[in-house]
Order: C-alpha cells, then structure tokens, then sequence
C-alpha cells in the first residue's frame, strides 16, 4: 500500500514539473522498480504549426456609371429614358433618380373598365335586318339572272307571247330565197318588231349562250340565237342578236364589229329577214313587173 502512495506521489511531481519547466531536458535514466527510486518520464515533443502568410486585402474599385446626360441624348438610350424609363432595368432606374436625371418610373396600371361580354346590336329597322341577311352573290350567278331577264323580256315581246295573250293569231312563217320556199317556225320567238343583227364568222366553239354573253351589256337585249343544221347539229357559222332598242342596236353595231366571240373576230351587219317573208317576196316581184324588170 505505501508503494502505490510513493508511486502516485512521484507522478504528480513529474507533472508538475513538466507544467512548471516546459523547456528542461527530459531525463532517460530510470531506477529498477525494485529498489524505489524516482523515474522521470519524457515530456512528449511539441508540434509546431507553419507560419500562416498574412492576408493582403484589395482595395475596392467603385462602379462607374455613365452621367444621365450622355444616356437621355445619344443612341437607343436617349428612346430608352425619354419613354419614362419603361424598358430599363430596375437598377438603373433607381440609380438614375437617386442622381437626379429626371427619368420617372412607370406608373402603375390602371384598368378603367371592366371586359364586357360581345353582343351584337339590335337593329329596330326590320329593313336593316334583311340588308344584313343579304349574301355576296357570285359573278355566274349575276350572269344566269341577266340571261333569265332578258328571256323574259323577250318571250312577252315575242309574237308566240302576243299569240298566247291573245294579241294576235297564229300564222305561217313561209320564207323565199334563191328560188326555194320554207317554213320557219322558229321565227315565231322573236320580237317582230325588233331591232336584228346578222352576227357572221362564228367558230364552231360559239354557242347560244356564248354569244348572249358577248352582247348581254346592252340594256336591251333580248335574244341570241346561233343558227344550226338541223340533221347534224352542227353550227353553219352565223347567228342573229336582237335588240328592243334602236340605241343598243347601233352601239353594239359600232362596238362589237370585229371583236373576238369565241376564237374568231365576229362580222356584224343588219339583218335581213324581213327581206325574205312570203309577203315582202311577192311585193318585190309585183314591183319588178309594173317596171318592166321581169
């Protein structure tokens, strides 16, 4: 037990001085254990930390901004700050009215009225109603109702028409040419009293409705008729155009002379049919016999 005492007693004398003399050579003698004398135990070796180099520190380099006078008066910028500063970025603005350039920010957005709901206006007019409801009517269909008109016009003008209101009676239509007598019935759909022309050198490409389109400008036209074969359909290159007026007559005589009806220029003169009626035939030769020509 005295033992464990002298031992604890000599530990607490080495720290000491180990605490007391840091600097003092450390001692590598020992005395056996047996005979009780005092060891010294080596003071552990010091760890030294390497300089640590001083810290240098920059100076500070202040932002440069540009004068607001050289933004309001040159380039994109002078738009930029005029506009109210509205497309520049927040940092400038700021910056440029804390420096007093005059440039205002944007004011906030205001709505001044709430979005309505469309809805159309209510016409009272009930003539305004059917002008809306009209439709754009096509360039053929303005064409079909010319030619529908001027079929009517000339159905009640015709001598059929007159016949079926009871105007006139039906009669023969005996005509005489080159020696030869025929009948016509189809001279019956024209106006008697018309104003005719003779249209000649037609194309084979030229058809009724054709030859309507080429005349169907002149108020008062009434009938285009190209005259066919009867066994083979096929066109024998002339046509007559009737007129209710004197006036459209002699224009288009004047206007469509020598114009292109289909691939040919067309050759127009009056026409003739009257010349070759039974009746005017007969005068004619009566005429010749009183003159001593026959």
């Amino acid at each position: 037990m005295a033992s464990f005492d002298d031992e604890l007693a000599l530990f607490e004398a080495e720290i000491n001085s180990i605490v007391t003399e840091p600097d003092a050579a450390p001692s590598t003698s020992a005395a056996p254990s047996g005979t009780g004398s005092a060891s010294t135990i080596s003071a552990p070796p010091s760890i030294t930390a390497p300089p640590v180099p001083p810290v240098v520190l920059m100076p500070t380099v202040p932002l440069l901004v540009p004068p607001v006078a050289s933004i309001v008066n040159f380039g994109a910028a002078a738009a930029l700050t005029n506009a109210g500063g509205l497309m520049l970025p927040p940092q400038l603005r700021n910056q440029i009215n804390q420096q007093g350039g005059g440039v205002t920010t944007a004011a906030p957005a205001t709505i001044e009225s709430k979005p309505q709901m469309y809805a159309p206006a209510k016409a009272d007019d009930p003539n305004k109603k059917i002008e809306e409801m009209k439709t754009m009517a096509l360039p053929a269909d303005v064409e079909l109702n010319e030619l529908r008109k001027a079929k009517q016009r000339n159905e009640q003008n015709s001598y059929l028409g007159q016949v079926q209101r009871g105007e006139k009676k039906m009669k023969r239509f005996v005509r005489c040419a080159g020696g030869e007598q025929w009948e016509d019935p189809s001279l019956a759909e024209w106006d008697p009293n018309d104003f005719r022309v003779f249209c000649g050198d037609l194309g084979n490409e030229v058809s009724d409705e054709l030859l309507a389109k080429a005349f169907r400008k002149y108020p008062s036209f009434q009938k285009a008729k190209v005259v066919r074969d009867g066994k083979s359909n096929k066109s024998k290159g002339y046509g007559f155009v009737s007129f209710k007026s004197q006036e459209d007559y002699i224009r288009a005589m004047r206007e469509m002379d020598g114009k292109y009806v289909g691939n040919r220029p067309i050759k127009l003169r009056k026409s003739n049919w009257k010349d070759r009626s039974m009746e005017v035939v007969k005068k004619k030769i009566k005429q010749k016999k009183k003159l001593g020509l026959m």
